[in-house]
């Protein structure tokens, strides 16, 4: 499998759990890479989707995303524009959330509304969602409702807060169980 690993607001490729898990993924036999994202701390969601659509323009049963936070709307946002019978292995969507959020309503352009969450769903053999108890950035309810929305599995962590390194989250066995899971089950 080729697994895009997709940063969020305020982060970069080098930031929290993003280079463990794409060295544990090149450990395991599978190629890897973390995208990077223009203007972190100012994004844009259409520079954000081309950059997608530049460094993930491959879309088959070997791409799968792992995704965090505002990166979550970005995957989503370039999986809808794909073709109509695009399938991808699937996607892990770590703090995801489509509404604004009451602490960042800088970012409130990216939300969406109206996704196309059943092509979305179709489109990606495995679905996951995880989040956490105490995440103070992304209310639980928000990753509870996209999990809903995507007919996806909803994985709740207790204190994982955002999942961010100050946190304690430089690695994060629970994304790379997920992606295990998915892929021996895809077997």
């Amino acid at each position: 499998m080729h697994v895009y690993i997709v940063h969020g607001f305020d982060a970069s490729p080098a930031h929290h759990w993003f280079p463990w898990l794409k060295q544990a993924l090149q450990a395991q036999g599978h190629s890897a890479s973390v995208v990077e994202l223009p203007s972190p701390h100012e994004p844009d969601p259409t520079a954000w989707v081309q950059a997608l659509q530049a460094q993930a323009a491959v879309l088959d049963r070997h791409t799968w995303f792992v995704a965090h936070s505002l990166g979550c709307i970005a995957v989503l946002r370039h999986l809808e524009q794909a073709p109509a019978d695009a399938a991808i292995g699937g996607y892990v969507l770590v703090s995801g959330f489509n509404a604004p959020l009451a602490v960042l309503p800088q970012l409130d352009a990216f939300a969406k509304p109206d996704l196309d969450t059943p092509k979305l769903a179709a489109m990606a053999a495995y679905r996951s969602v995880i989040a956490s108890s105490n995440d103070a950035g992304v209310p639980p309810a928000l990753s509870q409702a996209l999990a809903k929305d995507l007919d996806a599995k909803l994985v709740m962590v207790e204190r994982g807060g955002h999942f961010l390194a100050s946190e304690g989250f430089t690695e994060f066995p629970l994304v790379l169980d997920e992606l295990e899971r998915a892929s021996q089950s895809a077997r």
